[in-house]
This record gives C-alpha cells, structure tokens and sequence, in this order.
C-alpha cells in the first residue's frame, strides 16, 4: 500500500510538475490596456507562465512580457508620457526639429501628388505618425531580439504574435526576425497607423482575422493549461458619428471562442465604457483587468496547481538579461532611396559612425524624419556578434513630389478667406523646395512665391528667396455679412522681395537673417467724414530692410495652444522714401516727400507654464522698443508703427491705440479642456506705450503722455477639428468705438509673411 502511494505520489507530481500554462492576449486597443492588471493577478498569485502570445495591443504587452519585462515596468510604462506620445502619434518636444517647421499657413488640409499617381494613392492613408512608436519599439525590443538571436522560442517567455496578410486573405504567425518588425505589424490598426511591408507582404492589424489567436498558441506550443484575456468581446452596433466604430464593425474579426483544450479559463474584463483610443483611460482599463481576474482565480487555482514564485521569474529575467549587448551602432544602412539620397540622410544623421550608444542617435534620427522630403522611417537594429555593435537599418520613403493644400478662413464676419497653396520638391544630395500659395477675400488677399534650397550637414543651413504681395483692406462695415459695404477707410498694399538664410539654434529654434525691399502703397481717410466720390490720401514708401530672427517654439498648436513655450527675439533696419499724396477731404494738395531710417527691436515671450489636470494656464509678454520718426501725417505714422495683436479676431482691425513706437504689454491664459478637442478659453492683455500717439488739429501725429495702459480681452469656446479650430468667441477692445464682438470663426486667421511685421 505504502508503495501504491509513492508512485501515485510520484505521478502526480511529474504531471503538476510538467504542467505547462499558455498565455492569449486580445486585440482590443486602449482596452487591452486590462491584460497588464490581468498579468499581475497571475504573478502575484505565482501563476506560471511558460507560453505567451497576442494580437495588436495585445502582441506588444506579450512581447515586453516575454522580452523579460516585469508587469510592474509593464504597468509604469503604460502610463507614463512616452506611451501616450507613441499611441497617439504626439512628438516629445525633446525630439522636435523647429528648423524645418514650415512657416504657419490657413492650410486645412493637403492632398499629396507624385508622378504616375491618381487622386485615389494622394489621400492620406493613416492618422497618427508613427516616428515616436517605430523608434521606441526598436530601442525597447532590439536587445531581447539580439539575446534570443532572433527566435520568438529562445525569448524570457517562448512567444508568438498576428498579423493580417488583407491580398492572401490569411493571418500570418510571426515565429522569428526582429520583435519590433513584428509587433508593428501586428498592431496597425487599419486607417490609425500605417501598415508595415514584410518579406514583401503588406501587414496590417492581426485583429483583421484573428483577434483572440488561442487556437495559435495551442497548436504552437500544445500548452497544458490556456489562460486568456479578451477585451474584443462581441461586435458592438456601430455609431452614425463615430467613423472608428464603423470600421471596427468592418474589419476586426472577433473569434468565435472555441474550446481548444480541455483546460482553458478566459477572463473577459468589463471594460464597454473605454474606448478603443482611450489611452488616457489606462488606470480603468489595468484595474478592469485586475477585477475580472480576481473574480476568477479560484478557477484557475483548480487548473493550475504548479506553482512559480516571483524570485524564481525575477531569477529567469535576470539570466535571459545577462545575454544583453549595450545598445552601439557602428554602421548605418539605408534602403529605399537612391545614391544621391542616400549621400544626403547620411549627412543629415551627421554622425561619425564608429561606435555610437544608440541615444546619442536618437537626435539625429528625428531630425531626419521632421525633412520635408522625407515622408517614412522605419528603423531597425541588427546584431553583428563578431564586433558586439548593431548595425542601424533605415527603410526611408521619400516624400512625393508635389503638394496642393486647400484651406482659408470663414467667419460671422467679413474677414472670410480661401488658400490654396503649392509645393514641389526637388530631392538629391541637397534638397530645395518651389512653393506658392494665394490668399484670396474680401478683407485679406495675397500671393506668394518662394524658393528654398536645403543644405544638409550637422550644422544645416535654408537659402530662400521669396516674392510676397499683400493686402489688407479694412472697411468700415467690417461687422456682418448683411451689412451695406461703406469705401475703406484703411486699405494697406505691399510688394516684397526677400532673400534670406536660416540656420538652426538648437532643436527647438532657428535662427534667420533676410534682406528685404518693399514697394507700399496705403490709401486711408484721415477724416470720418467721407462719402464714395471722394478719393482716399494715398502714402508710398519705397524701403529697404535688413532683419535677423531668433524664435524658439514648443506650441502644441499654431493658434490657439495650450502647452507650450514660444520664445521671439528680432531686430530690424528700415532706411526708405515716403511720398504722400493727399485725397479729396484735405485743403492740402501738395505732395509730400520725407526720407526715414530707423531699427527696431520686439521680444516676445508665451509661456504656457501651469497644467493641473483639465486646466492649463500661461501668461504672455511683448515689449518693442524703436527709434522711428514721425510719417506726414497721424494716420500713415499710425499704419507704420508697430502693433500688439495677441488675439486672432484683433489682427483684423486697425486699432490705432495699440500701435506705437514703443511699448510693453502682457497677458494672462486659461484654458479649461471641457471635452476632448473641446477647450474653454479666457485671456487678458494690457498694453501700455511709453509715447503714445494722437493725432493733432492739423491731422499731425503727435506723443501724449503720460502713460496709460489699453485693455483686450477675449472668451471663447474652441473645437480643434481635424480640419481647424471652430470657434465662438466674445472680445472686448478698450477704446474701440464698438468694444464688444461676437465672433463665430471656422479655420486660422492667419496671414504671409510680411515686412511690417
């Protein structure tokens, strides 16, 4: 009998003992976030687990399992920034290159053209920009890919993931090759991201056919045990006004859970509120995970009676670590261009490759991908054991060839305007770009002509030239769509060419130097009393210019931001001829010439510096200082001195007791985020000239003292579309002789670049 019970005692052991666990992680998306709170259940309840694998979210929060990352660097990292950035396609503001941030424009949307494509392959086929996500992936996996010598089955946890072949109509298991290359493909949610080219195959999101692959990991691995975590739950009915729940209904496969194995527990966490990019929502969605699990582990203790304690784990992770190499590149490789591209993403990279820590790259990398030319970058790290380094692969799509933007501006008042706007790009072993764009309303219109020539290096320099004409016209019924249109009383016309040079400052600023000459001529009414018939005065000014700028820019936003910093410091030399014609309201008949020069100086500083929660708040500084003397007369003096317009509406008036020679001003901002996209916005500004002008009895200008300051403010409620911020908005103006408006405004109130500025 004794005997009976040592062999009994011994079979069962070796059968607990042997039992191998399988681990299946859904597809699912912000939701899946549940698989980490669904892992830590089960090692701190010392689950085994001997084979783990997934699909889309899934597949990355498998994959770090299984690259040796414990659920507590897991979980810190699901939550932390770098994340949010990598899912939501943000840029850190580290990794910015504002040296090739194209100059802001009312561009709404842009349609992209090469030779030999049609309409259908010029739309955009992504969302998010994947730069952050591919880079983090490479640094994150490429060492567990080079300790297991790239075989899933020699990884910290024997692994496997999907990916969805849409030609073949066939999900594809990924066994081997590099972990980032696999878990990309896997999680390219169709629409969202890019889809991933491999072996030659196009891959998108493995959800597109198997969603929940407990099937694969069985036949893979034939695992004792299956424990799974599906958060793809059933088809939901799709929403009419939400295009993300459409396509889910239409591409994503939700398996029909079958019984594979005779031992098989899933835990489906109640997680229906969170949304697919929901992100943000990650604490719900691991403690959904966590619940569910809970819920169900007496099960699962009645499966698995094996027993793996954290020490034993922490003791595997630490062995399959010891096989890490340093992360040192000491060669790159690019595919995808030709020899004279090549010879220039080598020079913008600008690093001397012998033995480089892979961070001291990570500059380099994003500088090339913020190059107008360059429109993809997928990176990879290959191990070389004969030198210990990796060598870095590029796969590199340039940027198509020429560019049509459409945009503009409409509003509640007659400030409306369309843009249109042109570029085409020329890419060798220096890059320059042909661009042109036109403003075209009632109130603003404009045309621009610009050539740029792009020297790479890593100290890169822009030469441009450029050909501007602008004009503003502002007229006195500048109120509503329905009222009677009266003659201007302020119509302002420039002709400029320019030629210039920016170099980068840093990654966050640039700093440019530019010559200018400008023919303007501005016609204005320096009387209230003027009918149709009567003809306007009338000042030219032929001026040359010589300015430089140094800006620094961190804006989430190019109007309306709410994080942030924007830095501007310029100076500027004016030397030109003013000729005044006088109009029919004055005695004066004669024509009057005065030659000026002067400098002037602006700093400009936005700080958006405080960001509790929903609630975000800056503050905003401007002072310009400047030697300039008067012009003929109150209104064209008026016209050339510099002006403080820190609200979008206030660049469409002429405000006469916000211009001067020389002042200081400051703001106040809060923004409140009612809802995502949704933001409620308060500002505040004073501004005080140290030498204000006025006009005297014989329409002269004149400084008053002494100092007081003018106040605007502005309350809006603003929606950021994906097209262009909707806006309602309430300002006041001090001294207007209508202090309040109302605006309601669709798109960016945004002007060319101009010498008076």
């Amino acid at each position: 009998m004794r005997s009976l019970l040592i062999v009994l005692f011994l079979f069962v052991f070796q059968h607990y003992s042997a039992q191998k666990v399988g681990v299946v992680l859904s597809g699912g998306g912000a939701t899946a976030l549940a698989h980490v709170g669904f892992l830590k259940v089960l090692e701190d309840n010392e689950i085994p687990i001997d084979y783990i694998g997934g699909t889309s979210m899934g597949s990355v929060i498998a994959g770090m399992y299984a690259s040796g990352y414990s659920v507590a660097e897991i979980d810190s990292f699901v939550r932390s920034e770098p994340f949010m950035q990598m899912v939501t396609g943000q840029l850190d503001d580290d990794f910015r290159f504002y040296f090739k941030d194209p100059e802001p424009s009312a561009s709404m949307g842009t349609i992209k053209y090469s030779k030999g494509t049609f309409i259908t392959n010029a739309i955009p086929t992504n969302l998010i920009d994947p730069v952050q996500l591919d880079w983090n992936l490479m640094s994150s996996f490429s060492q567990a890919d080079q300790a297991s010598g790239s075989n899933f089955d020699s990884l910290y946890i024997p692994f496997r993931c999907i990916a969805a072949d849409v030609k073949n109509k066939r999900e594809i298991t990924f066994k081997n090759g590099p972990l980032n290359v696999a878990l990309r493909a896997s999680s390219t949610y169709p629409f969202y991201l890019p889809p991933r080219r491999v072996d030659g195959v196009l891959l998108f999101d493995g959800g597109i056919y198997n969603n929940f692959p407990v099937g694969t990991i069985y036949r893979e691995f034939a695992p004792d045990v299956i424990l799974g975590c599906n958060v793809s739950g059933e088809n939901s009915d799709p929403s009419e006004g939400d295009l993300f729940s459409q396509l889910e209904s239409m591409i994503l496969f939700r398996n029909e859970l079958y019984k594979v194995c005779d031992e098989l527990v899933i835990i489906e966490p109640k997680s229906e509120e969170i949304g697919t990019f929901d992100f943000d929502r990650a604490e719900d969605a691991i403690e959904a995970g966590y619940k569910a699990t809970m819920d169900s582990l007496s099960v699962i203790f009645e499966m698995i009676e094996r027993r793996e304690s954290f020490e034993e784990k922490q003791k595997k992770r630490q062995a399959f670590k010891a096989k890490f190499s340093p992360l040192e590149v000491d060669e790159i490789s690019i595919n995808g261009l030709d020899k004279s591209q090549n010879f220039y993403v080598k020079r913008m990279m600008s690093k001397r490759i012998e033995s480089l820590p892979l961070g001291e790259l990570r500059e380099s990398y994003f500088r090339l991908f913020s190059d107008d030319k360059i429109k993809t970058i997928f990176p990879t790290l290959h191990f070389n054991p004969a030198t210990k380094k990796f060598r870095m692969n590029l796969d590199v799509e340039k940027e198509k060839d020429l560019f049509v933007s459409f945009g503009g501006n409409f509003s509640s008042r007659s400030i409306n305007a369309g843009f249109v706007g042109l570029r085409y790009n020329l890419f060798g072993k220096t890059s320059a770009t042909i661009s042109a764009n036109s403003y075209f309303g009632r109130f603003y219109a404009s045309i621009l002509g610009e050539v740029r020539w792009d020297l790479p290096g890593k100290y890169p320099l822009s030469f441009f030239g450029a050909y501007t004409q602008n004009r503003w016209d502002y007229y006195k019924s500048l109120t509503t769509f329905f009222d009677d249109v009266k003659p201007s009383f302020v119509l302002l016309n420039e002709r400029t060419g320019t030629a210039g040079i920016t170099v980068p400052a840093g990654n966050k600023g640039k700093l440019s130097f530019m010559s200018m000459y400008s023919h303007m001529f501005d016609e204005y009414y320096q009387t209230q009393n003027f009918i149709s018939t009567d003809t306007a005065d009338r000042t030219d000014f032929d001026v040359f210019a010589l300015r430089a700028v140094w800006q620094r820019s961190t804006l989430d936003r190019i109007q309306y931001a709410h994080s942030g910093t924007d830095l501007m410091v310029s100076a500027k030399y004016m030397n030109g001829l003013e000729t005044t014609i006088p109009g029919s309201t004055l005695e004066l008949k004669d024509t009057l010439t005065k030659s000026h020069q002067w400098f002037v100086a602006k700093f400009h500083y936005t700080n958006y510096f405080l960001a509790l929660g929903k609630f975000h708040g800056g503050f905003s500084l401007e002072h310009v200082w400047s030697n300039q003397d008067f012009f003929n007369n109150y209104i064209s003096t008026a016209i050339m001195a510099p002006s403080f317009k820190p609200i979008p509406e206030s660049k469409t008036f002429f405000l006469t007791q916000f211009r001067a020679f020389n002042y200081s001003a400051a703001g106040l901002m809060a923004v409140y985020e009612v809802g995502r996209n949704l933001d409620l916005r308060a500002e505040a500004y004073g501004f005080g000239a140290y030498n204000r002008l006025e006009s005297d009895e014989a329409n002269q200008a004149r400084f008053v003292y002494p100092w007081r300051p003018y106040f605007m403010g502005s309350t809006s409620l603003v929606f950021h579309s994906p097209l262009g911020p909707i806006s309602v908005s309430a300002n006041y103006y001090e001294r207007k002789e209508e202090p309040w408006s109302l605006l309601f405004n669709f798109g960016y109130i945004i002007f060319n670049r101009s010498i008076r500025d």
